[in-house]
């Protein structure tokens, strides 16, 4: 069977994850209440998921997963550990007796229900004495109701969350307004000033990418731009010792370190370093991003065995998403810098065309972020990769990111591991 598995962040009001939405898709239709689509997701949750391991997808974070009358209805359910999901019920779901029922059971078995696109209606007006999160979607609710449905959560102790949020305006008045959670990639969408050069104090940074882009690389150069940057040389020795690596002895060497890891991985962590460097006051789960992007971007390419000559496409997914960290136009920022290569450069400002392989792979990769696996799929068959197999690569680039830093590393980037009673109303409260 063809899975694809992809997930969303949901951020709180510090931009930590708070958890995970998870999505699937096992044919080329959309979810529906169909027998047949309902048999395939659950397949989907059992064997995918949890033959995956939560863990690994999840890293400790809950998952919110969407279930529709059938999925609710069914004792399957259970098998889903009540303290790692939060059971997301569809808007397609009508709160029958029946439902509310199953509702109640699933509360007193300790799983944390949310209510998919509420609003100001009945049907959230019955979901509401069960449902431990609504989620709005607050593009399509006016500011009018925007502010009502916080002052009716507060009411209630119902935590709720503001979902297609877009750009950070729109985060800053969600938040200002009250709202707990945030769902939509508006921290990965570069707020336009009216400044398009890179400032200088950025540039000393970028230099240092520079250097490793240069066709003959001078690792003596390299080592002295790292030794005069503690942050870098702390950067890279945690690196060095990380759990990528099996050296026989801890690495404390800036000069041996770089040695060891040779040109092309010494580009690669230059890569990460300097643009986690630039992200420093943008929220951690960026960075996140940023280095699942490009190990996603090579992993695809590797895998479709795809002929790109001398273009990297670890460092393309990564400079896709430069203009979110410098807040700037890519284009200028691309202008500033002028050491990318044609290829990496088409494909970064989307000029690079169907047929350019290195333009498909990122395709595949913002696409499967905001699961358009539609758009996946015409890229992916282009380049002769199979769901199962991005659904491999996909699991394998997340692993990667996760094993590139050291516990203090992942401390630096603040990451955190919430647990689901940070979800839990308060059960005595009633409408």
């Amino acid at each position: 069977m063809e899975v694809y598995i992809g997930r969303q962040p949901i951020l709180d009001r510090g931009w930590n994850i708070a958890g995970y939405e998870l999505l699937f898709r096992s044919s080329p239709a959309n979810f529906c209440e169909s027998t047949d689509d309902v048999s395939a997701t659950s397949e989907v949750i059992v064997n995918a998921v949890l033959g995956v391991g939560l863990d690994q997808l999840l890293q400790g974070n809950p998952a919110f997963i969407k279930f529709n009358r059938t999925l609710l209805l069914g004792s399957w359910t259970t098998l889903l550990p009540s303290d790692k999901i939060v059971i997301e019920i569809l808007e397609t779901v009508r709160p029958d007796q029946e439902i509310l029922s199953v509702c109640h059971k699933l509360r007193q078995q300790g799983y944390v229900l949310a209510l998919h696109d509420c609003g100001e209606d009945e049907r959230t007006e019955a979901f509401a004495p069960f449902v431990d999160i609504l989620k709005l979607d607050f593009r399509r609710t006016s500011p009018a109701d925007q502010e009502r449905m916080v002052r009716r959560c507060k009411k209630l102790q119902i935590r709720i969350v503001a979902e297609k949020i877009e750009t950070e305006s729109e985060f800053r008045r969600a938040s200002q307004l009250g709202y707990d959670y945030f769902q939509g990639f508006f921290f990965a969408s570069p707020t336009v000033l009216q400044a398009s050069r890179v400032p200088a104090s950025q540039m000393s940074t970028l230099r240092l990418m520079a250097q490793v882009q240069r066709e003959e690389l001078d690792v003596s150069a390299v080592e002295e731009l790292i030794r005069h940057d503690i942050s870098f040389s702390h950067s890279l020795l945690t690196y060095l010792n990380s759990a990528v690596f099996h050296w026989a002895d801890r690495i404390e060497s800036i000069r041996q370190g770089l040695l060891l890891l040779g040109p092309g991985e010494i580009r690669k962590w230059v890569s990460m370093a300097t643009l986690s460097s630039l992200a420093q006051n943008r929220p951690p789960v960026l960075v996140a991003q940023v280095l699942m992007r490009g190990r996603f971007c090579e992993v695809i390419a590797s895998s479709a065995k795809l002929s790109l000559g001398d273009s990297d496409p670890f460092l393309a997914g990564m400079f896709s998403l430069l203009g979110a960290i410098l807040q700037r136009p890519l284009d200028a920022i691309l202008a500033d810098l002028n050491i990318i290569g044609p290829i990496v450069r088409n494909a970064l400002l989307g000029t690079g065309g169907d047929a350019d392989p290195l333009s498909l792979v990122l395709r595949i990769v913002k696409s499967y972020e905001i699961a358009d696996f539609h758009e996946v799929d015409a890229a992916a068959r282009v380049i002769g990769l199979s769901p199962d197999v991005l659904s491999t690569c996909y699991f394998q680039s997340l692993g990667w990111v996760e094993s590139v830093f050291s516990p203090d590393e992942q401390t630096w980037r603040g990451a955190r591991l919430p647990t689901l009673t940070d979800f839990h109303r308060n059960r005595e409260s009633r409408v």
